[in-house]
């Protein structure tokens, strides 16, 4: 990643997101969006603004275009580099912290099934008799 320059924006980061590299893909993603001041946006440090009782309409029309801009940015980011399976889940999505955190509880989850399904093979594994080591 270090020393790569990408000229198109749409395209940040070249780890595509499937099931079994989530934890690469977000770290990937979370330093891109830390490098680009918007990692606050996307753990809900930074909401959406609200009009504050001296602005102008104007002046907090222009807050919240640039929020939601950035917002739908990252949400472009995200599913730029999904698998198609993962991307069907984001259409419903228009906060990118929905969307981030609904990641982190699926895979989060999806890593516990899949390491007890590791763990439960491993506890039915057994040395057949007469079977070297090797072999087992």
């Amino acid at each position: 990643m270090a020393g790569q320059h990408h000229s198109d924006p749409a395209q940040p980061i070249t780890n595509i997101l499937d099931d079994p590299n989530y934890l690469r893909w977000s770290s990937v993603m979370k330093s891109f969006l830390k490098g680009r001041k918007l990692w606050r946006i996307v753990t809900g440090d930074k909401p959406a603004p609200v009009k504050r009782q001296d602005e102008t309409d104007y002046s907090f029309a222009d807050r919240l275009e640039y929020w939601d801009s950035a917002n739908h940015r990252i949400l472009t980011w995200f599913t730029n580099t999904y698998v198609p399976s993962v991307n069907m889940h984001f259409n419903r999505f228009d906060l990118v912290k929905e969307a981030w955190d609904f990641l982190t509880s699926r895979y989060t989850f999806a890593d516990l099934a899949h390491q007890y399904q590791l763990l439960s093979t491993f506890n039915h594994l057994h040395q057949e008799s007469g079977q070297s080591i090797d072999e087992f």
